[in-house]
C-alpha cells in the first residue's frame, strides 16, 4: 500500500458472537473489519463485549467497533461516513436481523452492493410480507390494541372478530424478532384472552396456523440474479406447547422429495423476483403442507442465524461466508449446491431452574464449551471427509453457570446445542438419539 493510500476495509454488523467466519475470510484477504454490534444482550453478546480487545483472541482482529443499538440508524451512518474518509470501504455484509435497516442505508450511501429497499424494508416487516407476498402467504389480518388497552370482555371478543380466517391462529407481534411472543390459539375465545392480555398499542399479526413441514429455503442472490438455493430441514416445539421455538435443523433435508424440493424452491425464486432483492442472502421460512400447499411463513435479508451456515459448511465441504463476502463486494462468485454428508444441530431442553453442569458420556472425547463462561464466539468448525463416519462436531454451552434457565418460549431461552454430522446415506436420526442419551443439563432451584 503506497504512501497516502487508504486501507481497503469491510464493515460488518452481526452479533460479536458469530463474527469468527466472517472475520477470519475479511483478514486473510486483507481487509480491516471494521464491526457495528450492540451494546447489550445476551450472556453471550455481553461476554464478547467484556473480550474486545483482548490480545490473542480473535476480536483482537478488529480495526474498529461501534457498539450501537440498531435504531440508531442516524450514528450509525456517521459513524460508517467517518469510516469512509479514513479507509476505503469496499463492502458491506449485514449478519444480524436488527441491522438490516442501517445495513441497507450504509450501503446504499456508500455506493456499495445490498439487498435494495425494497427488499430490506419489506423483509423487516411481517405485515408488509404478508401484503407483498399474499400469492404465498396465509390468511392474516393486523389487529391493534387500543392505546389504553382491552377495557373488558367485550371488547376483547370485537378485536377478536376482525379475524374472519380458519383457526387455529399464530398470533405474531410486529415488533419483536425471531420467535418472540409467537403464540398459537386454537379458537375465538382463547384469541380473545389473548388480545386482552397485550400491552396497550401493540400491534399483532393475526394468521392462518399453517400445518405442515416446516424448511429453512436460503437464495444467495448477486447482482439481481439466483446464485443457489439451499434447503434446510427445521423443529420446533410446536407439537408439545403453544410456542414456536427452533430446536432442530437439518441440512440437507431428510423428508422431502425432489418435487416438493422443486416447488419449494420454485415459490423462493419467485418470491426473490417479487422483491427485486439485488445482492445477499434471502432467508427464507415455508411450509408445505399434506395437500401440497407451499406458503412462506416470513422472510429475512440477511443470513440465518443458529448453526446454519455451520451446517452448510458441513454438508457440501466448502463454507458459505466467502461467497457473501464476494456478493457484498460485487465479485462473481458461486457456491455448490452437492450435499456430501447430512448435517444437524440440536437445542436441548432443560429443566427450568439455575444451571449448574452439563455432563457428557459416550462421546468420544467430546465434552462441553462453555462458550459464554469463556470466550464468547462460535468457534469455527472443520468439514469430515464425505466418507467418514458420523461426527459429534461440538457440544455448546451459550448460557453461564449459575444462569437461570426458563421456559423454553422464544429462542433466547435455549442453552445447549450440538452440532454433528453423518453420511449422506447415513441414519441421522440414530445419532440424535444416541447424542441425547449422552448429554445432561444439570439445574437446580432458584434461590429465594
Amino acid at each position: 500500500m503506497g504512501a497516502g493510500a487508504q486501507q481497503p476495509a469491510f464493515i460488518i454488523f452481526s452479533d460479536l458472537s458469530k463474527i469468527g467466519p466472517s472475520l477470519t475470510e475479511l483478514r486473510e484477504r486483507g481487509f480491516a473489519v471494521l464491526a457495528v454490534s450492540q451494546k447489550q444482550g445476551s450472556a453471550m453478546v455481553q461476554k464478547g463485549i467484556e473480550l474486545l480487545g483482548t490480545p490473542g483472541h480473535p476480536f483482537a482482529d478488529l480495526a474498529e467497533v461501534s457498539l450501537r443499538d440498531a435504531t440508531d440508524i442516524s450514528g450509525i451512518a456517521d459513524q460508517a461516513s467517518r469510516w469512509a474518509g479514513r479507509y476505503d470501504v469496499r463492502g458491506v455484509l449485514v449478519n444480524a436481523e436488527v441491522y438490516v435497516d442501517a445495513g441497507q442505508v450504509v450501503a446504499d450511501m456508500l455506493g456499495l452492493p445490498n439487498p435494495g429497499w425494497r427488499a430490506s424494508t419489506v423483509c423487516r416487516n411481517k405485515l408488509l410480507q404478508r401484503r407483498y407476498l399474499s400469492a404465498w402467504s396465509p390468511v392474516s389480518v393486523l389487529v391493534t390494541v387500543p392505546a389504553g388497552g382491552v377495557a373488558n370482555r367485550s371488547e376483547a371478543q370485537e378485536l377478536a372478530s376482525e379475524y374472519t380466517g380458519p383457526f387455529p391462529v399464530a398470533i405474531k407481534p410486529l415488533d419483536r424478532e425471531s420467535s418472540i411472543g409467537v403464540r398459537v390459539l386454537e379458537n375465538g375465545s382463547a384469541l380473545a384472552d389473548a388480545l386482552a392480555a397485550q400491552a396497550p398499542g401493540s400491534r399483532l399479526l393475526v394468521e392462518e396456523r399453517v400445518r405442515g413441514r416446516e424448511f429453512n429455503v436460503d437464495t444467495l442472490v448477486g447482482d439481481g440474479k439466483p446464485i443457489v438455493t439451499l434447503l434446510t430441514q427445521k423443529g420446533t416445539n410446536e407439537d408439545s406447547t403453544e410456542f414456536f421455538v427452533e430446536l432442530v435443523h437439518t441440512t440437507p433435508p431428510a423428508n422431502l422429495s425432489e418435487h416438493e424440493t422443486a416447488l419449494i424452491t420454485e415459490a423462493q425464486l419467485a418470491v426473490v423476483d417479487r422483491l427485486g432483492f439485488e445482492n445477499g442472502y434471502a432467508h427464507a421460512e415455508y411450509r408445505i403442507t399434506d395437500d401440497g400447499r407451499v406458503l412462506l411463513m416470513e422472510i429475512a435479508a440477511r443470513a440465518p442465524g443458529d448453526g446454519c451456515l455451520h451446517l452448510y459448511h458441513l454438508a457440501t465441504g466448502r463454507p458459505v461466508e466467502p461467497v457473501l463476502i464476494d456478493i457484498a463486494l460485487g465479485r462473481p462468485t458461486e457456491y455448490p449446491a452437492v450435499f456430501r454428508r447430512r448435517g444437524r444441530q440440536v437445542y436441548f431442553e432443560h429443566t427450568p431452574g439455575v444451571l449448574r453442569d452439563v455432563e457428557t458420556q459416550g462421546l468420544g472425547g467430546i465434552t462441553p464449551r462453555w462458550l459464554a463462561d469463556t470466550t464468547g464466539i462460535w468457534p469455527e468448525l472443520t468439514a469430515a471427509e464425505a466418507n467418514a463416519p458420523a461426527t459429534v462436531h461440538e457440544l455448546f454451552v451459550i448460557k453461564p453457570r449459575g444462569f437461570v434457565l426458563e421456559r423454553l418460549t422464544e429462542s433466547s431461552n435455549r442453552a445447549v446445542t450440538a452440532i454433528f454430522d453423518v453420511p449422506i446415506d447415513g441414519d441421522i436420526d440414530a445419532e440424535e438419539a444416541r447424542i441425547r442419551r449422552a448429554v445432561t443439563i444439570e439445574t437446580g432451584p432458584v434461590a429465594g
